[in-house]
């Protein structure tokens, strides 16, 4: 909705706020690309993940644990 303004009959009923998504876009203050599914490390924060997915999205986020931790 944000990169294609066509107006879709589900989108009429969207908040008039959330449209200032398209406006951020369009002035360059936000970029959006897509991430396939099973490479997207938002993963790491909402779901249970095997140890390789989880210390592969760990470091892509940059995140530290102390010593002696996972």
């Amino acid at each position: 909705m944000a990169s294609n303004p066509v107006t879709e009959p589900c989108s009429k009923h969207i908040n008039i706020r959330y449209h200032g998504i398209r406006k951020s876009v369009v002035k360059g203050n936000v970029e959006l690309f897509f991430i396939d599914g099973t490479e997207n490390p938002a993963d790491l924060l909402t779901k249970n993940l095997p140890r390789e997915k989880f210390t592969k999205f760990r470091a892509q986020l940059g995140l530290q644990f102390p010593s002696g931790s996972i």
